[in-house]
């Protein structure tokens, strides 16, 4: 019997801004390559809560996959303001603004705690976000 292959480590759950910036590339990807990202950074059993729903990781891919439809491409940007890890867990805070296609901006404020694997992608996500819709400037 042959031995399992090694558990290969990721490390973007390590530093505010490899953090950041796995969360931007959510939003910029393509649409038909949603699952094989997501794979990278989420495990099999991953979940996500927010405040209005649960999602377990087909869900997610499939509303990440939604997202990367209807928003235009370069529409997202993500600062990443509090960041702590602990172990298996972290908890970081980020603000962002979107401009959907209508040309509206959406501001909104995001608390998550996090659940890091062993190998380092993510089991799971707790979060709650503060929305304020602005007016668009264009």
């Amino acid at each position: 019997m042959a031995d399992p292959a090694p558990l290969r480590k990721t490390h973007f759950t390590n530093h505010k801004d490899t953090y950041e910036a796995a969360l931007m590339s959510l939003f910029s990807g393509v649409p038909e390559d949603t699952q094989t990202d997501l794979d990278k950074m989420f495990t099999p059993d991953f979940t996500q809560r927010d405040d209005e729903t649960t999602r377990d990781f087909p869900a997610f891919v499939k509303h990440i996959q939604w997202l990367r439809t209807i928003l235009p491409t370069g529409s997202v940007k993500l600062t990443v303001t509090v960041f702590l890890r602990d172990g298996t867990q972290l908890a970081e805070r980020h603000t962002s603004t979107s401009r959907r296609g209508d040309g509206s901006l959406m501001l909104a404020e995001t608390f998550q705690f996090v659940e890091v694997a062993e190998d380092g992608r993510i089991s799971s996500i707790v979060e709650t976000i503060v929305k304020t819709p602005q007016q668009s400037e264009v």
